[in-house]
């Protein structure tokens, strides 16, 4: 069965068609969810809440994009919600991040490939604003193409090619500290 059937089967109450709409997306989602809040609980909660919003509010899916990028909307409001501090994050424009890059060795293959670098990643990551992290998450990590990341956050391709750029400026700034740090020769 297609989409637009199960859509229009959950749309009458069925929850079996609603639980094979979701079912391709939960694993991506779950992924998209804790690298923006970094919390297996509020992973859950979020996730959790985003299904809830998504049954609830099924009459909204218009069937511009697809299921999956819809529901994963809601979810990252749902992550951008437990994870908001109470005042405020600005992103400043003037940040300077990246006028300083080093080269990073003569074999990035080895590496990208260690455990120590992958971990670095993941903190560096972490350490990004949470637009920031979100938008590298849904290019780089998630593979979402820019029209795709652009829709599901709800945002212009233009403005989610700056987060993306921004991002990955401060993770390799993040990163140049580990490399100089001496895990390059």
């Amino acid at each position: 069965m297609d989409e637009p059937q199960l859509v229009a089967q959950a749309r009458q109450g069925d929850q079996r068609a609603f639980a094979r709409l979701t079912e391709p997306c939960l694993a991506r989602l779950r992924g998209v969810l804790w690298r923006i809040t970094r919390d297996a609980d509020k992973t859950d909660d979020a996730l959790q809440e985003a299904m809830t919003r998504g049954w609830l509010n099924l009459a909204r899916f218009e069937g511009r994009s697809r299921f999956c990028t819809w529901l994963t909307r809601i979810g990252i409001n749902e992550a951008y919600n437990a994870v908001r501090p109470s005042r405020p994050q600005t992103l400043e424009l003037d940040d300077q991040i990246g006028e300083r890059i080093p080269a990073w060795g003569n074999r990035p293959d080895q590496v990208f490939e260690s455990r120590e670098f992958l971990a670095a990643v993941d903190a560096a990551l972490a350490a990004l604003p949470v637009d920031y992290r979100t938008a590298v998450v849904l290019r780089d990590v998630e593979g979402l193409s820019t029209a795709e990341a652009a829709e599901t956050l709800g945002i212009g391709e233009r403005a989610l090619k700056s987060r993306v750029h921004r991002g990955r400026q401060a993770l390799r700034a993040a990163l140049d500290d580990w490399f100089a740090s001496g895990y390059v020769s």
